[in-house]
Parts: structure tokens; sequence; C-alpha cells
């Protein structure tokens, strides 16, 4: 048995359908719930029409039982079951209507000679009313007014009464209206108030080379050879004057050394950095500042450069690896027959470069670094590490408006012109998440 009930209004004819209404108020009332109907009112008395149109308006679910007689009818002249059915429906109460099927046996008294106006009515029900059911007999009919308001109440509850004494009080009501008011002014207030706090935390701001990167040395930046994979040498092309200082093994040997183009392209590629480490390097100067209100503690800050970018300790040597080429014995024939034509003469011959004009720039590169770079004294505030391309700075405090300069640690090459993005990420005790944000260096030729 639920504890909510609901008020269940019947609406029907009365003497033709007496016996059906008291079996389907036994069965509301077995269910637990609120019949109500005619048997209050004294329908014929259009006074109590007001009290009828204040009961339907109440009520949960509307029963409308319709035989063979129309009823009594109202000033408008409609039946009052009809007025009742309309003003539900106009109300929008969930209506359940169930019609006398016109095969069922009924006396004469309790159908009207001419059916023309109860016809209407039922016509009038079909249409609006698609759930509608027929009825043979009184126990058919209950039956299935019970059935029908069971899944009604279930599928499609009402608002439905309760006892007093399971509901709030007017005054309590009134009071958790006032309370939640009161506590969403609140809030508003709080949340303004909040609003004009000024937080006192850090702001770490960091600059890459005051965010102004020059290229020094534009010109040379591309000023370097790379070296090719060469073809193998055929017997038959070797010139008649060089074939008596060459074999068939030296030729052999050197077409088995010839590297392959995967090898060449690695030397290339270090060659280019190399290249670009001794001519258009740049000191990395590293800027960090707390522009907040108060000091900042273990800060972390994460860089990284996009590989178009390298960055390098200043300490760090860059070897440059062995040139892959092997010597041609064509060279070494040439310099045979020079040597055979001048007798009992010594001859001062310039060995050729191993491969074209990047000879040049690799004899230079050769020659070995004799700069010393100072040894930095160890600070116990701060510390860097390099991993790759990625630079972290490790700053135990820093205070407001103070800063913190990396200039001599390391140096940074660019390889590629163009704008490049660096990504930073930094952190501290006095942030709630990591502060993350993207420097452009400007490496354009054209600067």
């Amino acid at each position: 048995m639920t504890e909510k009930k609901y008020q269940v209004f019947i609406s029907s004819t009365y003497k033709d359908l007496k016996n059906e209404r008291e079996s389907i108020i036994k069965s509301i009332l077995e269910m637990y719930h609120i019949p109500i109907g005619m048997e209050m009112f004294s329908a014929e008395d259009e006074d109590q029409w007001e009290i009828i149109r204040r009961t339907i308006e109440i009520s949960d679910y509307y029963i409308l039982i319709l035989g063979l007689r129309y009823g009594s009818k109202t000033s408008d002249n409609i039946s009052f079951t009809q007025k009742e059915y309309e003003y539900a429906l106009e109300k929008k109460i969930p209506i359940l209507a169930f019609i006398l099927d016109d095969s069922a046996s009924l006396s004469k008294d309790k159908r009207d000679d001419n059916l023309n106006e109860i016809n209407s009515f039922r016509d009038l029900v079909l249409k609006n009313s698609k759930m509608a059911q027929f009825w043979q007999n009184t126990d058919e009919l209950t039956k299935n007014v019970s059935i029908s308001l069971m899944k009604q109440i279930m599928q499609k509850p009402s608002i439905g009464w309760v006892r007093g004494d399971k509901v709030i009080s007017e005054e309590l009501s009134k009071e958790l209206t006032n309370l939640s008011k009161e506590n969403r002014e609140l809030r508003d207030i709080i949340k303004n108030l909040e609003s004009k706090i000024i937080k006192k935390i850090p702001k770490i701001e960091l600059t890459i080379n005051e965010n102004n990167f020059i290229i020094t040395n534009k010109e040379k930046f591309n000023d370097y050879k790379q070296i090719v994979v060469p073809t193998k040498i055929q017997s038959h092309q070797i010139e008649e004057h060089l074939q008596k200082f060459i074999t068939n093994e030296e030729i052999e040997k050197y077409n088995k050394e010839i590297p392959s183009q995967a090898i060449v392209d690695s030397f290339n590629e270090t060659f280019e950095k190399y290249y670009k480490i001794k001519n258009c390097s740049l000191d990395l100067l590293l800027r960090i500042c707390n522009a907040g209100t108060i000091k900042a503690n273990n800060i972390y800050i994460d860089i990284k450069f996009p590989n178009e970018i390298l960055i390098l300790k200043n300490d760090e040597e860059f070897e440059l690896p062995e040139n892959p080429l092997p010597y041609s014995p064509l060279k070494s024939a040439e310099n045979k027959y020079q040597k055979s034509l001048i007798k009992n003469e010594q001859t001062n011959i310039i060995r050729k470069p191993l491969f074209g004009n990047i000879n040049n720039n690799l004899v230079e590169f050769i020659r070995p670094n004799l700069n010393m770079h100072h040894i930095k004294p160890f600070n116990e505030n701060r510390w860097t590490k390099l991993d790759s391309n990625k630079l972290t700075i490790k700053i135990n405090n820093l205070l407001h408006t103070r800063c913190i300069e990396f200039d001599d640690e390391y140096k940074i090459v660019p390889l590629t012109f163009g704008k490049h993005l660096v990504t930073v990420s930094i952190i501290c005790e006095e942030f709630e998440t990591e502060f993350k944000q993207t420097i452009e260096l400007n490496m354009d030729e054209k600067l």
C-alpha cells in the first residue's frame, strides 16, 4: 500500500449505471484511493457546478462511464456528464473512458429512445480518448477500470494526497524558503568579495636572449659544401697515361669502400651542425624574473627547444666524424704520373682535397680548439640540466621584483631560418597548477 492517495472523479449518468458506479467506487476504495462523483452533489442544480468544477480540478484522474442514456441537460443544452468530460479534457486531467458495447443486452429503461445525442457524445469521446475501452457487463467494467487505473498510476503518477504529518508545515516551508534566499544572497556577496581580493602569488617570467634573436654571420650560414656518393671507377674509363700507375686491385678496393647514401647523408647532417656551431652559434641568455607580489619557492622550469635549434654546453666538444669517402686511386695515379715527368727534381705537390671544396672547411675544423672556458663557481640556489633539447632549471627561491640570469653555461645554434616555437613549463610551491607558455624565436635571414 502506497502512502500517496489519488483522487478519482467518476462521471456518468446515475440511475441507469447506479450498480456499475457502486462497484467501481468499491474497487477504488479497495485500492486505498479516493473515489468522488455526483453522489456528493445535486448535479441537476447548476448552482452546484462551481463545486463540481473545483472538484474536477483537484482530482488526479477522471473516469467516464457511458451507457445508452445521455442524461439531464444544462442550460447549454448538453448533459452534465458531457460538460464534466469536456471540462476534464480542457484541464488536461488524465481520462479513462469506458463505453458500453452496442451488442450488450440492456433493458429499455436504461436506454434513450433517441440515441442521436448519446451517439454524438460517444463519437466525441472516441475521437479525443484514443484508449477508450468497451464493456458489456458490470464485472467486466469493474475489472477493466481497476486494471486501467493501476497502469495509469504506475505509468503517469499524478500529484496525489498524503497525510498532513508527512509534509512540512507552512511555517517551516516559509523558513526554508527564506533560508535558501539568504544562502543565495550570501554566496553572491562572497563571490563579489573574492573577486576584489588581490591574491598574492608569484609571477615567473622567462625571456630567451631578450626575445631579440639575431643570427650573426648570416652570409656564412649556408656557405658549406656537402659530399656526394662517388661513382664507381671503370677500367675502360681510365685515361691511357694513367693506366700503368693504377692496378685492378686498387680499383676493386676503392669501389668496395664507396659508402652508402645513408652514411653520406649522416655525415652531411653532422657536418652541417658542426659548421653552424663553428660559425653561427650564440651564447644562450636566459633571464628569469619574479614579477609577482611574493617570493617564489622551489621553482622548476622546463624549456623545450624545437629540432630546428641546437642547445649545447659551452664546454661540450662536438666531434666531426671521419670522412667516409675513400681516397681515389685516380688521384694517386695522377701524382705518380706527375713525378715520373720530372726526374731528379724534388717537386712539392699539394695534395688535392678529399672531396671538393668542402676540405677548406674541414681543415679549419680539425684544428684543436684552444679556447679555455672558465670554471663556474657552484651556486647552491640554482642548477641546470640539459637532456637532448630540453633544458631544466631549478631555482630554490626568487624574491618578487628580482631577476636571475643564466648567460655562461650554454650556447644556442640555429639550424634553419624562420620562426621557431619554444615551449616552457613553470611550476613552484605557490602555484596550484603548472603554468605553460610559448616563446617565439624569429630566426629570419632578413633580420
